[in-house]
């Protein structure tokens, strides 16, 4: 039997991974907007999406981290099961 390691109690905690569908529009969006001129600017396009990805990260690993057991940062989260 697979022991489950993240349980989510919390419904609201999944606004956390709405990031990475809206960080998807927002890249395919700024591509178009970059490329569609005719003197595109590469340089802030990869700083900007570099930024997006750092708050996708960041809420990625919000998610799991308040929905995972841990002694030291979430000690009233359930355990897993064995």
């Amino acid at each position: 039997m697979k022991k489950k390691w993240l349980i989510v109690i919390n419904k609201k905690t999944y606004l956390f991974l709405l990031s990475i569908p809206i960080a998807l529009i927002y890249i395919v969006y700024d591509a178009v907007n970059t490329f569609a001129v005719n003197d595109p600017d590469i340089g802030s396009f990869i700083s900007r999406i570099g930024i997006v990805l750092l708050l996708v990260l960041i809420c990625i690993i919000f998610f799991v981290k308040f929905n995972t057991y841990s002694h030291w940062m979430n000690p009233n989260h359930p355990k897993p099961k064995d």
